[in-house]
């Protein structure tokens, strides 16, 4: 990982199992000292050390759209960056672990298409790749998306070169559990 920014240290909350999918949910908080407000990271863990992660300030946990909404409390990076953090405990217990976010759209003027350029991702999206790839190298994660469907991999290069991971195997997984179309772009 390259480079520093500041982060707000995340705490473990608990576990969860669907008793349907029998996939696993992680529960992780940290809380900003700017804005005192309380965020939940959920970590859905995946096959083959795969992880999707998703994040949202508890104020509005009980909104459809709580992953879109915005506090404009004006530290985005300071929050992604501890969301990151959550990503590492992770990496720094297993390091064949890979991961994948939904960057979901971030305004109104986002959900009806008027910023939102298929070819490049939301603007949330960009904000996002441009935080992994400045922390990230390509060493230890290899980094694709689907703009059109505002995805991001980092899929773990120890598993992608011995070919248990593989973009395929991703790409229907995707289709598999959220029923769409999803082309990852190499």
């Amino acid at each position: 990982m390259n480079g520093y920014l500041e982060f707000y240290k995340p705490k473990f909350i608990m576990r969860s199992k669907d008793s349907v999918s029998l996939r696993i949910t992680d529960y992780w908080t940290f809380k900003s000292l700017k804005s005192n407000k309380r965020y939940i990271v959920e970590v859905e863990g995946f096959e083959n050390e795969f992880y999707g992660l998703k994040f949202y300030w508890k104020g509005v946990e009980k909104s459809k759209f709580r992953y879109s909404l915005l506090t404009n409390d004006y530290e985005p990076r300071v929050i992604v960056r501890s969301c990151i953090e959550v990503m590492l405990e992770y990496y720094h217990k297993n390091q064949l672990v890979s991961f994948g976010f939904v960057a979901a759209p971030d305004l109104e003027k986002d959900i009806q298409g008027k910023h939102f350029n298929g070819k490049n991702g939301s603007r949330r999206f960009r904000f996002y790749q441009r935080m992994m790839v400045n922390l990230f190298g390509p060493q230890t994660f290899y980094q694709a998306s689907d703009t059109t469907n505002t995805i991001y991999l980092m899929i773990n290069m120890k598993q992608l070169s011995s070919g248990i991971i593989t973009i395929k195997h991703i790409e229907e997984k995707l289709i598999q559990t959220y029923f769409g179309e999803y082309t990852i772009e190499e």
